[in-house]
């Protein structure tokens, strides 16, 4: 039989396990995302490409976007070859995965 002592300390690391395990499968679960941040991906569906936008946890699936901030140029976003293209009259930029804050996107300071 074990000791006293010893049995305490296996009971206390087996509680200490069960709980730190199930604190990671509901952060896995229940992430924190900021719901100021626009992140912007290319995803592969049944239809084809998309493009797929989360503000918080709100998600949108789509195949082209177009924004204009105030006073400035219209962009156009679309997935293209597994990467989120970014297009205006002046720039193309094509990135894996595309994250703004959504006062910048808007034009609010």
């Amino acid at each position: 039989m074990f000791p006293s002592k010893a049995t305490l300390y296996l009971v206390l690391i087996a509680a200490g396990l069960i709980v730190v395990s199930s604190s990671e499968n509901n952060q896995a679960a229940n992430p924190q995302v900021d719901p100021s941040q626009v992140i912007l991906r290319s995803i592969q569906t049944a239809d084809g490409p998309q493009l797929e936008i989360r503000i918080g946890h709100l998600v949108c699936k789509t195949k082209q976007l177009t924004y204009q901030r105030k006073g400035g140029l219209e962009h156009t976003v679309q997935p293209v070859g597994g990467k989120v293209q970014i297009k205006s009259d002046r720039q193309s930029i094509s990135s894996q995965h595309v994250e703004y804050a959504l006062s910048w996107l808007t034009g609010e300071r």
